[in-house]
């Protein structure tokens, strides 16, 4: 089952919600997603900094998502912000990129104009924080964190009704509103996210969640090994880090990149 794959090595309780939910989610994403027309535009919001450097978990699950949706004949636009801005400028991506300000672009009317300009199907938001209820955004730490990421949970409450897609790994991400009381009641979270999906998908790490999203929409469509190690090397390249553990190391919150590895190995055994 991709959900228990996803969440092998759970450091923060996300396998605990799955008592509590439908184990097939990723399964009922997947199906909605592709219940989408074709040759139309889907924005996946991603990016998540903190003190000024871009954490790992995220942008690399957006990035395949985003190759493998392309893939399927659909034309996904990656929107972020600065601290992501060179995360997706490699050679043959497949899909455009949209960047916005982190200051002077937090009216809701701003993200209606974007989403009126582009007209897509569907919104994801991968690793992307969430305000909480008191309008606060926050780390994992629980510290607030208002300025360092452009307001893109503005998308997600716009009036326009669209499939919505939630992807995260903590409670403080877009979509986790989904399941605020489950944080509060079972993992004593305090202040989780309050934006709300259609779908809410977690993993062990974000990026994790992608894959199996990919696996359920086909696992012919995610990544090889050497594109998976080629792009860790880029954004590593670039200063990003893992979130968790001190800087430099090269993981993703705590997970090493072979473990990644290994579970799309898992997930390609997925039928």
């Amino acid at each position: 089952m991709i959900a228990k794959t996803v969440l092998q090595d759970s450091l923060r309780g996300m396998d605990l919600l799955y008592e509590h939910i439908e184990l097939d989610i990723f399964e009922q994403a997947a199906a909605e997603l592709l219940a989408q027309p074709k040759d139309r535009n889907i924005l996946l919001c991603t990016g998540f900094a903190t003190a000024g450097k871009q954490k790992a978990d995220g942008p690399v699950g957006a990035y395949f998502l985003a190759k493998a949706l392309f893939e399927l004949g659909y034309y996904p636009i990656i929107v972020s912000d600065y601290y992501c801005k060179n995360y997706f400028d490699q050679a043959a991506q497949n899909f455009e990129t949209l960047m916005v300000p982190l200051k002077g672009f937090g009216e809701q009317f701003m993200y209606s104009k974007i989403l009126e300009t582009y007209d897509p199907v569907a919104l994801i938001a991968v690793e992307r924080p969430g305000r909480s209820a008191d309008g606060l955004y926050r780390n994992l730490k629980g510290e607030c964190i208002d300025g360092e990421n452009a307001p893109l949970d503005l998308f997600f409450e716009t009036d326009q009704k669209l499939l919505t897609i939630g992807i995260g790994d903590s409670g403080n991400e877009i979509g986790m509103g989904k399941y605020a009381a489950l944080l509060e009641k079972h993992l004593a979270y305090q202040n989780p996210c309050c934006i709300v999906t259609g779908h809410c998908l977690m993993g062990t790490t974000s990026s994790w969640a992608c894959y199996g999203l990919i696996a359920a929409m086909g696992k012919n469509f995610l990544p090889s090994v050497k594109k998976l190690e080629n792009y860790y090397d880029y954004i590593f390249s670039l200063g990003t880090e893992d979130g968790v553990t001190p800087s430099g190391a090269r993981s993703v919150n705590r997970q090493s990149i072979d473990k990644s590895l290994e579970i799309i190995e898992k997930l390609k055994e997925y039928t």
